[in-house]
């Protein structure tokens, strides 16, 4: 299901819609730079929905109640101190009562939490970082796997992506990503690069029951 918001509200609405008619009552998040122009996060919450940011960095500043300061590295401004108190002030109820400060450790930390998050939510909402015109794809680039896991898991996958995010093919996808990596964090190419196409079929072991696309025009038309 493709969605067309014309404006941030109505993109809000459109989520909150979907989330209500699933019933949801725990969403886990991928990286979306779209969602945070929404103010999504702040809506599903006032609707008793609970949001879980899964990106590391994201999950970090939303522990600390702050928007992201970096496009790719939302915690850039933490220190590893910083970081290890919030996970002290906010993990015990998850019986890691322990404060960890080496940054393996830490890492082991979020995953622990988080997984529990993966296995329980009702919908996963994620960005996009291309939209296939051609096939229909979304295509996600990640460095974590925390959007593969957001996309796959839960029984309702979201995409929330500007249209300026539309390519014509999958041959401009594969120029667009050649670019992507190098321009934004310097590799040849991500640890992730994912396409997604519509919801589970009869013969897939994994997947959504139900895929929607959320446009998002904003003035950008």
């Amino acid at each position: 299901h493709v969605h067309w918001a014309r404006t941030p509200e109505e993109g809000r609405q459109i989520i909150l819609d979907i989330c209500k008619k699933a019933d949801a009552r725990s969403v886990i998040k991928g990286k979306s730079m779209v969602s945070e122009e929404m103010a999504l996060n702040p809506a599903l919450e006032q609707s008793g929905i609970e949001v879980v940011e899964t990106d590391l960095g994201e999950y970090i500043i939303q522990l600390a109640g702050e928007p992201p300061s970096h496009i790719i590295a939302p915690a850039i401004h933490k220190t590893r101190e910083q970081i290890s108190d919030l996970f002290a002030d906010n993990h015990g109820q998850y019986g890691l009562t322990e404060r960890v400060t080496d940054v393996a450790d830490i890492v082991n930390e979020a995953r622990q939490v988080l997984r529990q998050k993966f296995l329980a939510a009702d919908v996963g909402i994620t960005g996009a970082n291309f939209l296939v015109a051609e096939t229909g794809s979304t295509v996600l680039v990640t460095n974590e796997g925390n959007g593969d896991l957001s996309s796959t898991m839960p029984r309702v996958h979201i995409v929330t992506a500007g249209l300026e995010k539309v390519v014509p093919t999958l041959d401009d996808v594969s120029s667009m990503l050649r670019l992507l990596a190098r321009s934004a964090t310097g590799q040849e190419f991500s640890c992730y690069t994912s396409f997604f196409t519509g919801p589970r079929r009869a013969e897939d072991d994994t997947g959504p029951e139900e895929f929607h696309i959320v446009l998002l025009d904003n003035g950008r038309s």
